[in-house]
């Protein structure tokens, strides 16, 4: 994870400026004027995904360690790269980038109040926990990645339109790649832990994705969005950021056995969403056909 942590804030910095070229202000006033699907992605967000980290940890016998980790994964602001994958899966951009802006922003006050309340209600014990106001930097540099590029790249849009038209296709693909070389290099780097990752927490961390796959899928049917805020929605409550969670839980804890949850979602919700992004295309197909 080390070269994330180095490389990972330039690299997304230039994606998210490339993602706000085909954006215009136009798409964030449509959210404001119909708020629905962004209410509903701060729910399962904020909401939903500690309510399934709490329900896991009280009802399934793992080791303290692990369910702590499970905790802390819900309760963590949407992953940047949540925005690239929205755009590339079809989804709503300006709702996904809306949505990964407040989650980041308010994450400083969200994650301590989430595991302190496990702590006292379940455990009963917060000698484990050594909070301090690094928290407060950390979600805050988070928002300048997301906000601070989106901001400059729909200026430079909507001031040199014609010239991000042009150059937006060619920035789409260095994105990818700036994209896939942050993630294959990262999994690279940690290829000698993986196994240790999987065999302590894989299967807890495929059962928090499955039960939240299924909330936010059942969510969004039930208030009826449309197909792109769907995506956005379903992506931005599934795709954590691991990289905030490690430093974060190195933060709170001393013990680095309440990471490895963190890890290994951090790697495998790629693999779920590559494989939910792989229905899409085939449903997309089918239809069209």
């Amino acid at each position: 994870m080390e070269f994330v942590k180095l490389a990972g804030p330039a690299g997304m910095f230039f994606i998210m400026f490339s993602l706000a070229l085909s954006i215009k202000t136009s798409a964030f006033k449509a959210i404001a004027s119909n708020p629905l699907s962004f209410y509903l992605g701060l729910v399962t967000q904020l909401i939903g995904m500690p309510l399934i980290g709490f329900i896991i940890a009280l009802t399934i016998p793992f080791p303290v360690e692990a369910k702590v980790g499970i905790v802390l994964i819900t309760c963590l602001p949407s992953a940047v790269t949540s925005n690239f994958l929205t755009k590339k899966m079809g989804g709503n951009v300006a709702l996904s980038i809306s949505l990964t802006a407040v989650t980041s922003l308010i994450a400083f006050l969200t994650i301590p109040i989430i595991i302190k309340i496990y702590f006292l209600v379940v455990i009963q014990d917060t000698s484990i926990i050594i909070f301090n106001t690094s928290l407060i930097g950390a979600s805050l540099k988070l928002f300048a990645i997301v906000t601070i590029p989106v901001f400059l790249g729909i200026i430079f849009n909507t001031i040199f339109y014609n010239f991000s038209k042009k150059i937006d296709p060619i920035f789409d693909k260095i994105s990818a790649i700036v994209f896939l070389s942050i993630i294959g290099i990262a999994v690279y780097q940690d290829l000698y832990l993986i196994p240790e990752y999987i065999k302590y927490a894989g299967i807890k961390t495929v059962l928090l994705f499955f039960f939240a796959f299924y909330m936010s899928i059942f969510l969004t049917k039930l208030f009826k969005l449309n197909h792109k805020d769907k995506i956005t929605v379903v992506v931005e409550t599934v795709m954590q950021n691991g990289g905030i969670g490690i430093v974060i839980g190195a933060l709170i804890f001393d013990n680095t056995k309440f990471l490895f949850p963190v890890a290994a979602y951090a790697l495998l919700q790629y693999l779920f969403v590559f494989i939910y992004f792989t229905y899409i295309k085939i449903q997309k197909k089918t239809t069209y056909e």
